[in-house]
């Protein structure tokens, strides 16, 4: 998964994306997958999804988009990134350090994006409209220093 650099899903109607990596033998079995080059994310009217916590393993992702997926309520779920964290003796995984851009589009169920403030160092476009549960991002006065457009419609 080391080639992965874009990755879009549409009109997916599971509950959740089960990412499975065939272990080599250099690599812990319990280690999680890693999409070490994945830099953009479009996921649309994927209505069954319920999170997107797999996302956690894309350190260089610098776009995320997700846009009309009626049932989503996390974009990374405390409780299973605390389950696969704790597996995989790995509790330093911090998402989203490289996200530039973040686009949250008619989530009626979007609850959470994360359940902490996160060091968006280069974050500079966010727009979240449509999103009527979520009452907190997960930024602080350090997250959104170079943000250049912030658009929020609920």
């Amino acid at each position: 998964m080391d080639t992965l650099r874009r990755i879009n899903i549409w009109k997916y109607g599971g509950r959740e994306i089960e990412v499975v990596e065939k272990t080599p033998l250099n690599k812990s079995p319990t280690s999680p997958p890693c999409f070490s080059n994945l830099s953009y994310v479009q996921i649309g009217s994927c209505d069954g999804l319920k999170d997107l916590t797999w996302l956690l393993f894309s350190p260089n992702l610098t776009y995320l988009c997700v846009v009309e997926s009626k049932q989503l309520e996390e974009i990374i779920s405390k409780d299973k990134a605390a389950s696969v964290l704790k597996e995989t003796h790995n509790d330093t995984v911090v998402p989203f350090k490289n996200l530039e851009d973040i686009v949250l589009d008619d989530l009626p169920e979007l609850k959470s994006i994360f359940w902490s403030a996160l060091p968006f160092q280069r974050l500079n476009y966010v727009s979240v409209f449509k999103c009527v549960k979520l009452r907190k991002l997960p930024l602080d006065s350090k997250s959104i220093l170079k943000v250049e457009e912030f658009g929020i419609d609920c």
